[in-house]
């Protein structure tokens, strides 16, 4: 019997009504979804129908997700075809699909008790690990993986072009821009207005941020009878509103051939197609993740527009599929999240078994102990609830290793701050010797997956693998250099240190463990070998003075010099933020190295530690408050104060910080001649010679 797959809108559309009905006969597997969002995922291309030489209908397959992830909603085949592999002809097309589009694995969570269960596992999609469900069945729900193969050892990061301005930090939270019908089913309580809650709620809590476009308020003024006092304008200040440099009639023009080819703008809700097409112009022009909306138009084009702008398009049921599809969210925002250091205790041996840690891990882990300060566990935790685990040994001398795992609950809205804390801590871990760090982590953590990768981590087997450095890198040690990361991690690089304009344009080429020729800019190969940095002839600093609560932030209590991995009380950010006046911005580009000195009356006074710029721009406090909210944002009335005339502010961003040895006062400094006579009143370039200076005195190797 020959089978067709159906894919496109125009012809699954006729099928919705069945798809749905054969749902609600199958809630117990499927639960219950309204016929809306089956004609939404339909829109989208994202509910495929398998139909017979007759063209009836004899299995579906429903999909979502977001990059890198695909998630499989719903498979069905029919009793009368049971046997005749229909559920694998849909889950292989899929596969095929996810390879297309380069997503990293595939994800379903079928409920432990169902029947379903074999025919995943048959299908190459093993247990990644068991969740609790929803409060209503209170099942186990096995979480089921596939994952594409691939050859790629440093995931995206050797595929940024040199010499690209950035036009953002290098971590960045998914940022979605809201529809305004969402926010009208919350005031009017239409259906579906729930799903909408959930959504700004898991904003809120930091697994996404969301703004709006300026069409918001003027689609709203259109609409409303008194918008100064509209219940939906006052819910829409919670919330920044994007901003752009570009024409956007330029880019939403080219959009109305995509999104409504068949539509004329004399036609009654032209004005509303108009609005469409500019909420999404600005989502494009600002680079955002995507839009958020039920407009079908919109969603029928999600491809397309993915393809063209990197833009998705997604309806709310896609996000939130069902009520106990993310009872994570509904934790309070005052929700008590903290780190600490523990023991391996019977909660924490359930807790990573539950992610399959193989024995290399769970060895030391249940040997770890007060007497063995070799190693650590630490433990993130959200009102008690763990959701994290942190295993870390010091770095051997003899085989110039260390290992480490991160076992991270993703479902948790909150999950990427944990890891970006605990990896920051595994980053700032001061050696007297460069060595190899081996990390393990779950199958199904994407998030921490992608984060490795923009940290310099490559992948090696069943973990991923840093190279961490502990010196600065010149001509005359670069041999040396060269032969540890060969003997480490198999890579060979040059013979000599390329020369700075080949650095620039270039970048550095060596060739993997795979014998494959890989390229890095500069910028990248600093992040694989960082926080230590190339000492090139032309190479300059920027002391920056900082206040001294941003330096506790950074190191702890500066006052008692305490190191940074003994501030258990704050959140570490790998990629951390700092906002000031535009004065001086022009000396700040990514990539440059600045040392940051304590500044002000009563404060220690010293140089603390080196960092690498990694973002800096001319801003609007809106394009601050979206674009840096993984960074660590200030409150408005904050970044207000250090606005312009315009209500710009300079904000840069930095990673690598690396704390000195030995601290600079500044009267040390002065004596050095590190400082001018301006007294660092405002950020200071200073040359190669001085940076090499300050090196000698601030670290004891």
């Amino acid at each position: 019997m020959e089978y067709i797959i159906l894919k496109k809108f125009e012809e699954v559309a006729n099928y919705v009504p069945q798809v749905s009905a054969i749902a609600d006969k199958n809630k117990d597997s499927f639960g219950f979804l309204s016929k809306s969002a089956y004609e939404q995922m339909a829109s989208k291309g994202q509910l495929w129908v398998l139909i017979d030489k007759a063209r009836e209908l004899k299995g579906y397959l429903m999909f979502g997700g977001t990059m890198p992830t695909l998630k499989i909603f719903q498979t069905y085949a029919c009793k009368s075809v049971k046997g005749q592999g229909i559920g694998k002809k849909l889950i292989d097309a899929l596969k095929d699909f996810a390879k297309e589009k380069n997503y990293h694995s595939i994800m379903a969570k079928v409920a432990s008790d169902l029947p379903a269960n074999v025919f995943w596992e048959k299908n190459g999609f093993p247990i990644h690990r068991q969740i609790k469900g929803g409060e209503t069945t209170k099942r186990t729900i096995n979480v089921r993986g596939y994952s594409l193969t691939s050859n790629d050892l440093f995931g995206e990061i050797n595929k940024e072009t040199t010499g690209v301005r950035p036009t953002g930090p290098v971590l960045k939270r998914p940022i979605y821009a809201l529809d305004l019908n969402l926010l009208l089913d919350i005031v009017k309580a239409r259906p579906g207005h729930g799903k909408v809650i959930k959504i700004m709620q898991i904003g809120f809590q930091g697994e996404f941020s969301i703004c709006i476009t300026p069409e918001f308020k003027k689609e709203l003024e259109r609409q409303s009878q008194n918008f100064p006092n509209d219940p939906v304008l006052r819910l829409a200040d919670a919330f920044p509103e994007l901003q752009t440099k570009l024409e956007i009639s330029e880019i939403s023009e080219p959009l109305r051939n995509i999104v409504f080819p068949q539509r004329t703008s004399t036609r009654r809700s032209a004005q509303n197609d108009e609005s469409d097409l500019i909420h999404l112009a600005y989502c494009i022009s600002a680079g955002i993740s995507g839009f958020i909306t039920r407009e079908k138009a919109l969603l029928r084009a999600c491809n397309e527009i993915k393809e063209k702008y990197g833009v998705a398009i997604l309806s709310p049921d896609e996000i939130i599929l069902d009520d106990s599809d993310s009872p994570e969210a509904s934790n309070p925002l005052n929700s008590d999240f903290s780190f600490e250091t523990s023991t391996a205790t019977a909660e924490i041996k359930s807790f990573i078994d539950n992610y399959k840690a193989p024995e290399i891990i769970t060895r030391p882990i249940n040997n770890t102990s007060p007497t063995k300060p070799a190693s650590s566990v630490y433990t993130a935790r959200l009102d008690g609830q763990l959701l994290g685990v942190f295993f870390s040994q010091k770095p051997i001398k003899a085989t110039s290793s260390a290992i480490a795992a991160l076992y991270i609950d993703e479902t948790y809205p909150q999950s990427i701050a944990a890891i970006d804390h605990f990896l920051e801590m595994a980053l700032r871990y001061k050696n007297g010797f460069s060595y190899r760090l081996d990390i393990y982590i779950g199958k199904d953590q994407a998030l921490t997956e992608e984060t490795l990768f923009k940290r310099g981590f490559f992948k090696s087997d069943d973990h991923f693998v840093k190279f961490v450095a502990n010196i600065f890198i010149h001509h005359k040690n670069w041999p040396q250099f060269s032969k540890s990361i060969k003997s480490l991690c198999g890579f060979s690089l040059p013979e000599k240190l390329p020369s700075n304009k080949e650095l620039q344009n270039t970048g550095i080429c060596f060739i993997d463990s795979n014998s494959k020729i890989e390229t890095f800019s500069w910028f990248n190969f600093e992040t694989i070998i960082g926080p230590r940095f190339i000492l090139t002839p032309d190479r300059n600093c920027i002391l920056v003075p900082i206040k001294e609560n941003f330096a506790n932030g950074l190191i702890g209590n500066t006052k008692n010099q305490l190191s940074l991995l003994s501030s258990h009380d704050k959140t570490l950010l790998i990629e951390k933020a700092y906002f000031r006046s535009p004065a001086k911005s022009s000396i700040f580009t990514a990539g440059g190295i600045i040392a940051f000195y304590v500044s002000g009356t009563g404060s220690i006074q010293e140089l603390i530690g080196f960092a690498r710029i990694t973002y800096s721009d001319v801003i609007s406090i809106d394009e601050a408050t979206i674009k840096l909210d993984r960074q660590g944002i200030l409150s408005r009335a904050e970044l207000s104060e250090l606005a312009d005339s315009t209500g710009k502010i300079h904000a840069f961003t930095f990673d690598n910080f690396l704390e000195f040895d030995n601290r600079i006062t500044f009267k040390k400094a002065k004596e050095l001649k590190l400082i001018s006579n301006a007294n660092l009143v405002s950020p200071e370039k200073i040359s190669i010679e001085k940076l090499k200076f300050l090196i000698e005195h601030a670290f004891n190797d």
